[in-house]
């Protein structure tokens, strides 16, 4: 196992699924992808055609904190586990992003919190098309989250 991918999507559940990802790594020598998709870019061209204008800007600014949130974890983990780690947002549908982010990154396992009325489980459960863990075709461990 190289390339771990850890799917954030509450800051409250972080500390609980990267340090999921951070045992595997220091077992298997692996890197961990720490990542979280978000709305599409506010100072996109399409995104701005409708809407008032602080709503862009909120957007924005959100984006901005939660980037800098999801470097300061990587940072930390890299600084006090010694495992190598990348952050990431990623724009978009979060089932297209991550499944694009495992093909282009090479990644050997999935770690997602679900909850039962959890956003990522829903999308780990219930998927229209395909299911996403047959889709990906790599394991994926679902962390229980309180």
């Amino acid at each position: 196992m190289k390339n771990i991918l850890v799917a954030v999507d509450r800051k409250n559940d972080a500390d609980l699924l990267i340090s999921h990802a951070v045992n595997i790594a220091k077992l298997t020598n692996a890197k961990i992808w720490i990542i979280h998709v978000t709305v599409a870019d506010p100072d996109d061209f399409l995104a701005r055609e409708a809407g008032p204008q602080y709503v862009y800007e909120k957007r924005a600014e959100d984006r901005k904190k939660e980037k800098a949130t999801i470097e300061k974890w990587a940072e930390d983990v890299a600084k006090d586990h010694n495992v190598e780690v990348e952050g990431r947002i990623i724009e978009g549908s979060v089932i297209k992003s991550i499944k694009k982010l495992v093909d282009e990154c090479n990644i050997d396992l999935v770690v997602a919190g679900h909850k039962k009325k959890n956003l990522v489980y829903g999308l780990f459960t219930s998927n229209k098309k395909k299911d996403l863990i047959d889709e990906l075709q790599i394991p994926l461990l679902a962390v229980p989250l309180g």
